[in-house]
């Protein structure tokens, strides 16, 4: 019978590379309206080209790290607010 090797030839993992990624024009557009002072409503939000609802840009806004929410007063628009966490 035949010994089997019991050394291991080291594991080397393939890294990938961390190419940098471009900034969505998108949505650093979004971004600029929801930290005016205001914030921005649904037509600021479609006059910039976003086709997707308003919460979905919202949701942009936290991966990149700023506190968002949602205000709306009776008889007014529904305003859309992101602040630096």
């Amino acid at each position: 019978m035949s010994k089997k090797s019991t050394s291991k030839k080291p594991v080397t993992k393939k890294i990938a590379s961390k190419a940098t990624k471009k900034p969505n024009a998108l949505h650093e557009k979004l971004i600029k309206l929801f930290v005016r002072p205001n914030g921005a409503t649904i037509t600021d939000i479609a006059a910039a080209k976003f086709k997707y609802p308003a919460i979905q840009a919202l949701r942009i806004a936290e991966r990149r790290g700023y506190k968002t929410s949602v205000s709306k007063k009776p008889g007014k628009l529904t305003r859309y607010i992101a602040k630096r966490a």
